[in-house]
């Protein structure tokens, strides 16, 4: 079978499973780029020829261009996902990526938006000629977690103000809820009486555009970034995944437990969420000075007086 066939079959795969066009994308960015490597190897193009070491030489190619470790570990991810599920369809009697190394990325600190730079966003959306509708979106980020894709596709019907919570589909088309504070509850309410529905009442998606038309992830983006330029935010402290990863951390500050912040991110095992939130070094701070196996030796020997 030649390879542009065994993409061609997977993407009819992922259509039938409802993926998303993002999805879609991704696959063929890596497809595209594989095959471009192969040709300048003057390989057969066959599927079943791809050997780990013509994979390995694609990920050694992508490495000499400088592409940096999170988008060659995104081509490992969808080699992966094509050759497992070839295999178990039994397009392919063997695996190629069996034995492929995933590359190993540092393990850096996540880049969060702080409380004192959602203030300053806040404030700033405050004052917008679109204040309504850029309230809504800082808030409803900041209180929920959502995905970009997720908060792009929200519906009216999505938000349930009686309940007090949002359904939303999320990767792989999984359905969940998720809690919706007063404040956000509030930005969301006035947002889509006052300023969206009387315009617009038969549009079913929640954030829209100048004319009409629904807000596209890209849109989202610039929005948090106009937001940010102006708040005087860093612009990697206010994308939508730094948000993400601000609700997160707060979350588990103010009490939340992991296993319900892995619901409410959407996350299908609990190791996504733990690697999602590590701690910054002032909650380890914080932590330390409460159980400090010293200080409380000490204040044990004292009767804790110091």
């Amino acid at each position: 079978m030649h390879l542009d066939e065994l993409w061609q079959r997977h993407t009819r795969h992922l259509k039938l499973r409802r993926r998303s066009p993002y999805t879609l994308t991704y696959y063929d960015a890596t497809a595209r780029a594989l095959r471009a490597y192969l040709e300048t190897q003057e390989h057969c193009l066959r599927a079943e020829a791809v050997t780990v070491g013509d994979l390995r030489g694609f990920m050694e190619h992508l490495e000499a261009k400088g592409l940096a470790e999170g988008g060659i570990d995104a081509h490992y991810r969808a080699l992966k996902g094509l050759f497992e599920w070839a295999v178990k369809d039994e397009l392919l009697d063997r695996n190629p990526t069996t034995r492929l190394e995933r590359i190993k990325r540092p393990q850096r600190l996540m880049v969060t938006l702080s409380g004192e730079e959602y203030r300053r966003m806040l404030a700033v959306a405050r004052k917008s000629p679109f204040r309504d509708r850029e309230t809504a979106i800082v808030v409803t980020l900041f209180d929920t977690g959502l995905r970009l894709a997720e908060v792009a596709s929200l519906t009216v019907e999505d938000v349930r103000f009686t309940d007090g919570l949002i359904r939303v589909i999320g990767k792989g088309n999984k359905e969940r809820v998720v809690p919706l504070g007063q404040m956000a509850s509030e930005a969301l309410d006035r947002y889509i009486r006052k300023s969206r529905k009387p315009r617009h009442a038969f549009t079913q998606h929640v954030f829209l555009g100048r004319v009409g038309t629904p807000l596209t992830r890209s849109g989202v983006s610039q929005v948090l970034a106009d937001l940010a330029q102006q708040a005087k935010v860093p612009r990697a402290h206010a994308a939508p995944h730094a948000f993400r990863r601000a609700f997160a951390v707060n979350y588990l500050r103010n009490g939340g437990d992991v296993f319900s912040l892995q619901h409410v991110m959407g996350h299908s095992n609990l190791d996504m969420t733990r690697r999602y939130v590590n701690l910054l070094p002032e909650d380890l701070t914080r932590v330390h000075a409460q159980v400090s196996p010293a200080d409380r030796m000490d204040a044990a020997k004292t009767g804790g007086r110091r």
